[in-house]
């Protein structure tokens, strides 16, 4: 039955202010956003994740629900991924790309990225984050995602008025429960029956993805029966990011599973299990797809920013010790 999976509770972040009543806020590109500051103000910060409907495991990861307010201006960091996003916010708060590129600044879509993106946001927010798989994200859009790239994209300009009537949607739910059923049936209505990736390139990315990329890229070719040349540029065009890029991810975010979960081992053998060839390599992969050596990670005490790492972990502001991360917890 659609919405009833588990859902897990993490952070509770700041309170939102108070406000007026329901209208219509205009972004500077034109698109509307529903917003209710007095709704804001009613209900209680959350941090709540949810897998999909059974029927949208091979196309979705997980949703996430937020909804925080800050006084001060938060730096937010999404490392690296393995997977697409695609943001629907509710109160956009105001941010600012920190690397000099335009972005969309409401309801974004963000292709597989093998470097951090880091931006600015300040004020109240309110969304929901849907995380999905390359092949999710090619049935929704209708296109290979190296047309998408590694760009943050507006909802608006790839859905146009579907976008603004799922906004209005999950604003009027009843509360997150509601949200991730609407959700549950937006994607099903428009992914189940979509194009669909070669199931020689959704092998590969399953292979990359579930080895923590441990796998040769030539034997990958072998079992496809094409040349790697044929492989590696079919699978650029069609999932954004080469297969080298990919199990670079992967192997990264082993290691991060690693270094913040229960009992971690030392970097150096870290490094070893994850198939570094030493703690540099560890550390030059870090710099390159995270933004941070794993010791910097671990110990900034820096309250104003966070890191987003999708749904194989999480790590966010933890405000009673004024730490950014926790030891995460992939869903279950």
């Amino acid at each position: 039955m659609i919405g009833s999976e588990p859902r897990t509770e993490v952070d509770v972040m700041a309170c939102c202010g108070s406000g007026a009543v329901r209208s219509p806020a205009s972004t500077a590109t034109g698109e509307t956003v529903v917003q209710d500051r007095e709704k804001l103000a009613a209900v209680a910060p959350m941090w709540q994740t949810r897998r999909p409907d059974k029927r949208l495991t091979r196309w979705v990861n997980f949703y996430l629900a937020y909804r925080r307010a800050t006084g001060v201006t938060m730096v937010r960091t999404v490392a690296a991924l393995n997977s697409i996003l695609v943001i629907v916010d509710l109160a956009p708060a105001i941010q600012r790309s920190l690397q000099g590129v335009p972005s969309a600044t409401v309801s974004s879509v963000t292709g597989l990225t093998g470097t951090p993106i880091a931006y600015e946001r300040t004020g109240k927010e309110e969304g929901v984050i849907v995380e999905l798989t390359p092949l999710g994200a090619r049935a929704l859009l209708g296109m290979p995602l190296s047309e998408l790239g590694t760009a943050r994209v507006g909802m608006a300009d790839l859905f146009g008025a579907d976008a603004r009537r799922l906004t209005e949607q999950l604003w009027d739910a009843d509360d997150v429960d509601h949200r991730f059923r609407i959700i549950d049936q937006w994607l099903a209505d428009r992914i189940l029956d979509g194009p669909k990736l070669p199931r020689a390139l959704e092998g590969s990315w399953r292979s990359l993805t579930g080895s923590r990329g441990d796998v040769r890229i030539t034997d990958l070719a072998d079992r496809a029966g094409v040349s790697r040349q044929h492989l590696t540029t079919s699978f650029h065009r069609e999932i954004g990011l080469s297969p080298k890029t990919v199990a670079r991810v992967a192997r990264c975010h082993w290691a991060l599973r690693l270094i913040t979960g229960r009992n971690p081992p030392p970097l150096a053998t870290v490094a070893e299990l994850c198939g570094y060839t030493d703690q540099a390599h560890l550390n030059r992969d870090f710099r390159l797809l995270v933004g941070s050596t794993p010791t910097g990670l671990l110990q900034s005490r820096d309250a104003q920013t966070d890191l987003f790492l999708g749904s194989e972990i999480a790590l966010h502001p933890q405000h009673a010790t004024g730490t950014p991360l926790e030891s995460g917890q992939p869903l279950s």
